[in-house]
């Protein structure tokens, strides 16, 4: 980490108002985006990015270094969207068998290196909320089935249904949007 970004959080843990500014300006696009992903509006975004860097500057304390600053914050900002989403969106995950789980994934691409990326987004929003939730944590934000279930007490083989869910129906969101 460089010696800037140590002295702002420094400062900010010492309740620095100007240097707790200053990491949120820096900082503000790439949660923003996050928000983005997980929230079904511009508002309702801004909200989780509100409640989210509340918990960032919160835990601050809790952040060991470890990882870059906005590794650690791109985890408070998902866990926030979570508990947003909870709160506000009362999401039932229906537990299935395994055998409902489909193996016929489609193949992995990155949506960012594409220049429709903000109509992927879009249709991406307009998946039911659950199956939003699950494709941003697995497909956008790279959790593993394994952390996914951990972060939201839900088991694994029913992750990866609703996540296969949520691949099947934004392929069919993309061809009628190419058709």
């Amino acid at each position: 980490m460089e010696i800037n970004q140590r002295h702002i959080i420094s400062n900010c843990l010492k309740g620095d108002r100007t240097s707790q500014k200053r990491l949120y300006e820096q900082n503000k696009v790439f949660l923003f985006g996050i928000c983005m992903r997980y929230g079904k509006s511009r508002a309702e975004a801004e909200d989780i990015l509100q409640e989210g860097f509340f918990r960032i500057l919160k835990d601050l304390k809790q952040y060991a270094g470890e990882s870059s600053i906005q590794a650690w914050m791109r985890k408070v900002m998902v866990n926030s969207a979570l508990m947003h989403i909870r709160k506000y969106h009362k999401l039932k995950f229906e537990e299935l068998d395994e055998r409902a789980v489909n193996s016929g994934y489609l193949s992995d691409h990155s949506l960012f290196n594409s220049d429709r990326a903000q109509s992927i987004i879009a249709l991406i929003r307009q998946l039911p909320k659950l199956q939003q939730t699950i494709f941003n944590m697995k497909a956008m934000d790279g959790f593993s089935f394994k952390e996914m279930s951990n972060m939201l007490d839900i088991k694994e083989v029913t992750l990866r249904s609703h996540y296969h869910r949520s691949r099947t129906k934004l392929q069919a969101l993309l061809q009628k949007e190419l058709h």
